[in-house]
């Protein structure tokens, strides 16, 4: 993998908290939950197109975000380039985005990912798609959870709760069900607390 220069990411990342802090006042609970260095992939709930602002707030390391490729043909996709978002095609199969999800992690690189596959109002969670648990046997990376709650409206305080790292392989279980509910008991403990 060729030396990748992240400060385009660096400058995005750094002006989208900037705005969302004065916009959302959003809070991060248990950054320290993130390895400092090595990989792993933040998988959680999918809210809506500002997610990304409070992921962004949680590590200061680049998140290589699985993201729906429709962003990459309007007139922002050389930002979400710069981003190093990862193209994916929700409705066929991406041997190519598998590939660049696996090279990251295998480069100790952190991959984001929500599981659900898109973002929705109606229901607590969407049955889980498998790549992110895929990911994870390929790669032996732990999965760290994540949880977004509150509300993403003018100085809503939207909060994004970060769980302790699962290594996935000594999950007896069903694997993706496991993390289902790991993330929805993360969503359900803190949306009393808002």
């Amino acid at each position: 993998m060729k030396k990748e220069s992240y400060t385009g990411y660096y400058f995005w990342r750094k002006l989208c908290i900037i705005a969302g802090n004065l916009v959302f006042l959003g809070r991060v609970v248990g950054k320290e939950n993130i390895p400092k260095e090595g990989k792993c992939i933040l998988a959680g709930n999918h809210t809506g197109n500002f997610d990304a602002y409070l992921l962004f707030k949680v590590t200061k390391r680049p998140i290589h975000i699985i993201a729906k490729k429709e962003l990459f043909e309007g007139p922002f996709k050389w930002l979400f380039k710069t981003m190093h978002l990862i193209p994916v095609d929700r409705h066929n199969k991406n041997p190519e985005a598998k590939n660049q999800a696996i090279e990251i992690l295998n480069n100790e690189q952190i991959l984001g990912i929500f599981p659900e596959g898109t973002f929705h109002k109606n229901e607590l969670l969407l049955s889980f798609k498998p790549g992110v648990i895929s990911f994870a046997e390929k790669t032996n990376a732990p999965i760290v959870p994540f949880a977004i709650v509150g509300k993403f409206k003018l100085w809503g305080r939207p909060k994004i709760i970060v769980g302790k790292p699962i290594n996935i392989n000594t999950i007896k279980e069903d694997k993706l069900k496991y993390l289902e509910n790991v993330i929805k008991e993360l969503i359900i403990n803190n949306n009393k607390k808002i």
